[in-house]
């Protein structure tokens, strides 16, 4: 099983934020006191060593570095953050299961595999996506080749895509696009499951949303998830018995 290392204020520069601009780098802000943290850091522990060479697992003490703690406003433990090219891109607080952590890192990392013509695409285009760029970041998808645009993968990026594009629109024009926006940011955060129940909320309330975009909507958060996902074959029924 991978190793969680430790991180202190003097190398949280080089060992988070230098280093996340090659991969993403999963935080953990911890105490030795909280039972949360315990249950997490095995989890941690397992996503670390799954997401070997696409991910990187430290650990902040919050009792031994506050102000690192201060510095990233944590009031709750454990709360964990990812960052990406220097910045936080999505975070959670509390102990979680592996699926769930799985789940929130999906939209984040590149695929595994050696496919370099992939791996370096993806990445970016979720970078620029998640940074306001949806127009650089769809080119890059647009440019991968036709073989790689039936993959998993691809499609995942292009829901973020979408879901960016969603999140940055006005949000205020009606009830639905309200509840687009926040499903959208949700999404982008990787708050798949708070998402999902928005607009499924949002489809049920309104027909002609369900039958429209909202069934587009639905079905590129169903992207967002990873293929052997428990959740997607409920998930695609319940859209099924919306839209009948």
């Amino acid at each position: 099983m991978s190793q969680v290392n430790a991180v202190d204020t003097s190398r949280f520069q080089q060992d988070v934020l230098e280093a996340s601009a090659s991969q993403p780098v999963l935080v953990d802000f911890w105490a030795a006191w909280c039972g949360p943290c315990r249950m997490l850091a095995p989890v941690l522990e397992q996503a670390a060593a799954e997401f070997e060479g696409r991910l990187k697992v430290v650990k902040v003490d919050t009792d031994a570095e506050q102000a690192l703690a201060a510095r990233y406003a944590i009031r709750s433990i454990p709360a964990v953050k990812l960052f990406h090219h220097g910045k936080v891109v999505a975070e959670f607080v509390g102990a979680q299961p592996l699926q769930a952590i799985r789940s929130f890192l999906a939209p984040h990392l590149a695929p595994a595999g050696p496919a370099d013509e992939i791996a370096t695409p993806l990445s970016e285009s979720r970078r620029l996506a998640l940074s306001g760029d949806t127009d650089g970041a769809l080119a890059l998808l647009d440019a991968l080749s036709p073989v790689l645009q039936s993959t998993h993968e691809v499609k995942s990026a292009r829901a973020l895509v979408r879901f960016a594009r969603i999140a940055a629109s006005p949000d205020e024009t009606d009830a639905i696009q309200t509840a687009r926006v926040a499903a959208a940011q949700d999404a982008c955060r990787g708050a798949l499951d708070a998402a999902l129940e928005s607009l499924f909320a949002a489809a049920s309330r309104n027909r002609r949303y369900a039958t429209g975009e909202g069934r587009a909507d639905l079905l590129a958060a169903f992207d967002l998830l990873p293929e052997d996902d428990p959740r997607l074959g409920p998930a695609r029924r319940r859209l099924a018995n919306l839209l009948n």
